[in-house]
């Protein structure tokens, strides 16, 4: 089974039916931890050498995001992680039709979500260091929510308007 394509910045829910695993299955919810455990090894390899930082992004600190690291450097981890995958995972991905080219979407698209969830513009989820916050997350634009301000209404929060809309 070839996987279909899903772009870094989609939901945990667009990645699992791709690979055809079932969100809530044991056994596929174990492998997904399974490879997220795995693309942490090469997440924090990558981050542990600033020379993975473009020239521009030097004088960060730390808490670096994707967009911060040398394509090159992605690439290599990429490699990498696939490299030395268990032999379980790495079954995975050739049944799912990537390789270990840099163009392997599924490592790309775990590494994309290990930065997102513990780079610094998401201090909550930075703080905890913890790569499982998003295994949970929603669509925002088509989840609702009580306002706290106007109990009973269902609306949606619209960060980019610093409120609740209906």
């Amino acid at each position: 089974m070839t996987a279909t394509y899903v772009p870094p910045s989609a939901l945990k829910s667009r990645i699992m039916p791709a690979l055809g695993l079932q969100p809530g299955n044991p056994a596929h919810e174990a492998l997904y931890l399974e490879i997220k455990k795995e693309c942490a090894i090469g997440y924090d390899a990558i981050c542990a050498n600033r020379g993975n930082l473009k020239t521009e992004f030097a004088h960060v600190v730390d808490r670096f995001t994707y967009h911060q690291m040398k394509e090159s450097a992605i690439n290599n981890a990429i490699v990498q992680i696939y490299c030395n995958a268990k032999p379980n995972v790495r079954a995975c991905y050739n049944r799912w039709g990537v390789d270990d080219s840099s163009t392997n979407f599924v490592i790309r698209w775990f590494l994309y979500h290990l930065f997102r969830n513990r780079d610094a513009r998401n201090d909550r989820k930075a703080r905890s260091m913890d790569f499982h916050a998003d295994d949970d997350e929603v669509d925002a634009s088509t989840s609702t929510i009580t306002n706290p301000g106007n109990s009973g209404t269902s609306s949606y929060y619209d960060p980019a308007r610093n409120d609740y809309r209906k």
